[in-house]
């Protein structure tokens, strides 16, 4: 599985804002990576999110709510 680093995440996010005209910027870059993990937690050894479609979507909510 393709995991985004922080470094990748903030530059997708530059080149959209070039693209679209938005407002730059991150309010928390601690909130960042734990939306960037949140995808990939375990409990008792097994993936609460195991499918792909579900580890691609976790994060879609946290992120509008972070990114300016």
């Amino acid at each position: 599985m393709i995991r985004l680093s922080k470094a990748q995440v903030i530059m997708i996010h530059e080149q959209l804002i070039k693209e679209t005209g938005r407002a730059s910027g991150l309010r928390d870059e601690g909130m960042l990576e734990s939306v960037l993990n949140t995808s990939f937690q375990t409990f008792g050894g097994e993936d609460v999110y195991p499918s792909l479609q579900q580890k691609a979507a976790r994060p879609y909510t946290s992120f509008r709510i972070m990114i300016v």
